[in-house]
């Protein structure tokens, strides 16, 4: 299964009844936090902006799957979950990025997608998915002979923008999706949507 795929199996329905109230970008997220320091369930809780009660629905799936085990400190990564979180990393990556005039909101997260400049149209889609997700908006750039290109637009991409997001190792075919809002996390949850959905 690919790892994208694992997402949106933890993130689905497993029996009759109402669907998880977290979605692919929840997990995603939240193994990525776990992995950086350990929450403990009420940290995670507020990180993803869930109820405790998701938070302890999401958190026994990613046990079941060998993912997570809990300790003392908090909850970590088992070395199945490290191998998911790396193997996601070559995919699909994340990282704040300035406030520019190709953002409306305060704060902003850009996500880059491994080969993802082939599936871009014209971004209404990612923006869309960002904005389903609690986003202001998105803006998606691709990729190609080595800078960074609005699609159908002739707007150049901020230099401290640019810079920012070559950070996250972009080549030549991949796509990044900068989710805006005026909070980080939905700005970010907005981004690794719209993201995800390129890779599915």
């Amino acid at each position: 299964m690919r790892p994208v795929d694992t997402l949106h199996a933890l993130s689905g329905k497993t029996a009759p009844g109402r669907a998880p109230e977290f979605t692919p970008s929840h997990v995603l997220i939240a193994l990525l936090v776990i992995k950086e320091r350990s929450p403990g369930r009420k940290q995670l809780s507020a990180d993803l902006s869930l109820g405790e009660g998701t938070v302890r629905n999401l958190l026994s799936r990613l046990a079941e799957e060998g993912l997570v085990s809990s300790t003392r400190r908090g909850v970590e990564l088992t070395a199945e979950g490290e191998g998911l979180v790396v193997e996601l990393a070559e995919s699909i990556r994340g990282r704040p990025v300035p406030r520019s005039h190709l953002t409306v909101g305060e704060y902003n997260h850009a996500v880059l997608v491994a080969g993802g400049a082939s599936k871009v149209r014209l971004g209404v889609e990612q923006r869309d998915h960002s904005l389903i997700s609690g986003a202001s908006g998105a803006t998606t750039l691709v990729f190609e002979n080595g800078g960074f290109k609005v699609p159908a637009l002739p707007d150049a991409v901020e230099a401290s923008v640019a810079e920012s997001i070559m950070g996250l190792g972009p080549e030549d075919g991949d796509a990044v999706v900068i989710g805006t809002a005026d909070d980080a996390f939905s700005a970010m949850l907005g981004a690794y949507a719209a993201g995800l959905e390129l890779l599915s």
